[in-house]
C-alpha cells in the first residue's frame, strides 16, 4: 500500500494537472475568438470598399447592386453622415469613439 503522503501528493499533482489544461484550452478559446473578430473586421472594410467603392473612384460592383444591399451597412452610413456633419471636429470625434455623444 501506498503512503497517504504519497497519494496526496499524487492527487494534488493530477488536479493541477487538470487545471493547466483547462486554462490551456481556455487560452486556446480567447485566442481563436480574436482571431475571428480580428477576421470579421477586415471582411466588414472589404465589404465597405465593395459597397462605397463607386463613391472614391474604385471600380467595384454595379451602382444598383451595391443600393440593394445598402441596408445592411446603415450604421456605417449614419457614421459617415455624421463626420461628414461635423467636418474638422477632432475632439469630437474622439468623445464619440469613447462611447457616446456628450
Amino acid at each position: 500500500m501506498l503512503p497517504k503522503a504519497l497519494v496526496d501528493r499524487l492527487k494534488g499533482f493530477l488536479r493541477e494537472l487538470a487545471l493547466f489544461f483547462k486554462g490551456l484550452n481556455q487560452a486556446m478559446l480567447e485566442e481563436s475568438v480574436e482571431a475571428l473578430e480580428a477576421e470579421y473586421v477586415e471582411l466588414e472594410y472589404a465589404f465597405l470598399t465593395i459597397l462605397f467603392g463607386s463613391f472614391i473612384g474604385v471600380k467595384t460592383i454595379p451602382l444598383f447592386t451595391s443600393l440593394e444591399i445598402l441596408e445592411a451597412v446603415k450604421d456605417e452610413v449614419l457614421i459617415l453622415e455624421s463626420r461628414g456633419y461635423r467636418g474638422e471636429d477632432v475632439l469630437a470625434d474622439l468623445m464619440s469613439s469613447l462611447g457616446g455623444e456628450w
